[in-house]
């Protein structure tokens, strides 16, 4: 079926009857019109049907250009493409077709018709989940009127507009878009009462409306994409959302904790979001999220606690909630994900003094052992850093070395992660602080790797090289060759 191509206008014409005749005459073009969309709709529908189980190509995508860009065409047949598109563009191969056309977003995302906007909206949404179109989409400029419709008089539309900037916000093009489209605007007002809000969006009350999931969950996926980004962290930030996140960490809906807990975890990356997250009051949830029956809340309440231990200035305040009996627990009983996070928040812990002690009394060593052989690399990399940080300070040192895990670290220096490499260096260069380490290193065949690690490409793993066998050579003698 060819694309639609605009025809000369002919002039209305009445019948030689209505002439000559007394009363109302009719006039052809306005029946036509009617009678056009009917026909337009039809034939979409008999496109569409032929096209079904065939991968969309160029050629069906140019007449359903046509069509959208038609103004004859009904709003029903533009809802009816559009929802075609849509499903289209969930895979990639043929979101790639749909991102080489200039579909008119700008004329459907303003058009009066509450299902062309909310189509058009689930269509830009599908097409920014894939990064090969990603770009396509922030090309055509669509984030100023997702962002007006965020004020939109229908909760569909609204949700549907959020989700839309969510998936943009993936990249940084994407997310500087969005910050400059005001998008952040409208976080005052969703999180406060209506007579503090600021912003220039007049809001619906839906948006308002604590049992409405959808938009809740797409702000806070927005939130922690734009957080996401170094560059766009810090307008997050100054929106001050922290409060309502925090208070959405005990909702009744595991995806709105699951999108709060992420949100907190993408804010807390620089210090001063940090610091917003913990005045918030988040930690005490947090401890218990540890313990939620959703995988993905834990995971998440992980990173989160990773993020504020990451911070000097905030690592104290996570140690005071005391949260490593249960990550301690999350070792011994949860699934891959979880032993992962748990290992990265005691890492982190461990970078005090204080944290350190914390995490041998809840008796974390007696697991590092065994995860130095587990097959995931994170939970091995992670697992070196707590025993180095734990090496490293003078008091706990003592503990770390009882467990005698050099037949298990010495060996990772050798593997294929130069991450893991890193981490199973620094670790030994900080037991051979110790003579009793020193001692047991040089019998477990450290020097073997010496060569090796001493050209490595990563300049961490030479500097901590060159350290452990300063440390060495204190306690030993070193063969010759070194």
């Amino acid at each position: 079926m060819p694309a639609l191509t605009r025809q000369r206008t002919p002039q209305s014409l009445h019948s030689e009857w209505s002439h000559s005749s007394l009363g109302a005459t009719i006039s052809i073009h306005a029946l036509a019109k009617p009678l056009m969309k009917v026909m337009y709709h039809r034939a979409v529908l008999d496109l569409i049907k032929r096209q079904h189980r065939i991968p969309l190509s160029a050629e069906t995508m140019e007449i359903y250009e046509s069509y959208l860009g038609w103004k004859y065409v009904a709003a029903t047949t533009k809802t009816l493409i559009m929802r075609e598109i849509c499903q289209r563009a969930r895979v990639e191969p043929q979101a790639r077709v749909i991102g080489d056309f200039l579909v008119p977003y700008d004329r459907l995302l303003e058009s009066t018709n509450i299902a062309v906007r909310r189509s058009t909206c689930l269509t830009l949404a599908e097409l920014a989940l894939h990064s090969s179109t990603r770009g396509a989409v922030v090309a055509v400029q669509p984030c100023a009127r997702l962002v007006g419709l965020l004020g939109d008089g229908n909760v569909g539309v609204v949700q549907s507009a959020c989700y839309a900037l969510s998936q943009i916000s993936f990249d940084l093009e994407g997310a500087r878009a969005v910050v400059e489209a005001g998008a952040l605007n409208f976080i005052p007002a969703l999180f406060e009462p209506i007579d503090v809000a600021v912003g220039v969006l007049h809001l619906i009350p839906e948006l308002l409306d604590p049992t409405n999931v959808a938009v809740r969950r797409w702000t806070c996926g927005m939130l922690g994409r734009l957080a996401s980004h170094s560059l766009t962290r810090r307008a997050v930030v100054a929106a001050q959302p922290c409060a309502r996140l925090v208070v959405l960490l005990g909702d009744g809906n595991v995806t709105t904790v699951d999108g709060a807990c992420y949100a907190l975890s993408q804010i807390s990356r620089d210090l001063d979001g940090a610091r917003a997250v913990l005045e918030a009051g988040a930690l005490g949830l947090l401890k218990k999220l540890l313990h939620s029956y959703n995988r993905r809340v834990r995971k998440h309440a992980c990173l989160t606690f990773t993020r504020l231990a990451g911070h000097s200035a905030t690592r104290g305040a996570v140690v005071a909630v005391r949260p490593c009996a249960r990550l301690v627990a999350l070792l011994r009983e949860g699934d891959v994900d979880d032993v992962k996070g748990a290992c990265y928040v005691l890492a982190q812990i461990s970078l005090d003094l204080d944290g350190a002690r914390a995490v041998v009394a809840v008796g974390v060593l007696e697991f590092l052992k065994r995860l130095l052989e587990a097959q995931d690399s994170e939970v091995r990399k992670h697992s070196c850093w707590i025993l180095a940080e734990l090496a490293f300070h003078s008091s706990t040192r003592g503990a770390a070395v009882a467990i005698q895990p050099w037949a298990r670290l010495v060996p990772l220096l050798g593997d294929g992660d130069v991450d893991i490499v890193e981490g199973a260096c620094y670790a030994l260069s900080n037991f051979s602080r110790s003579q009793a380490g020193a001692k047991a290193l040089m019998e477990a065949g450290t020097m073997d790797f010496v060569p090796k690690l001493i050209e490595s490409s990563r300049a961490d793993v030479r500097r901590y090289t060159c350290v452990l066998l300063g440390l060495l050579a204190r306690y030993n003698r070193l063969p010759p060759p070194m």
